[in-house]
């Protein structure tokens, strides 16, 4: 008996879920990899300090729950206006501290491929 014929959806949903996933993937890594960086002037329109927090989730390991923490750290993320779009780039600590509302910040950019996104790499004050 074969796995097909033993249970022939199994099969095929596991074949399509493994080409969906690496089908995901793939484009994520093609549409982000290998970008051309631009520089050019960015007006902060905001500022958001998340601070770290953890949290825990229960999984079941072997037939017993074990708890798991899940820690996330602290973020500085400036909101940014760059040529008429809104976007956010982060920062360490004592950027963040260093710019204020209303500045203009040289930023290093890029521009996804398929989506057009515009993904900030480096904020340069």
């Amino acid at each position: 008996m074969t796995p097909f014929s033993a249970n022939p959806f199994v099969y095929i949903f596991s074949i399509v879920l493994i080409c969906g996933v690496v089908l995901y993937f793939g484009y994520s890594s093609f549409d982000k990899m290998g970008l051309e960086t631009k520089t050019g002037m960015a007006k902060v329109v905001g500022k958001t300090y998340t601070p770290s927090g953890s949290t825990y989730r229960t999984v079941i390991v072997d037939g017993r729950s074990m708890t798991q923490p899940l820690v996330t750290p602290e973020t500085y993320a400036i909101s940014l206006q760059l040529d008429s779009e809104s976007t956010v780039g982060l920062v360490d600590a004592d950027k963040f501290e260093s710019i204020t509302e209303g500045d203009t910040v040289e930023v290093k950019y890029s521009r996804t491929r398929f989506s057009g996104k515009l993904v900030v790499t480096e904020i340069v004050k």
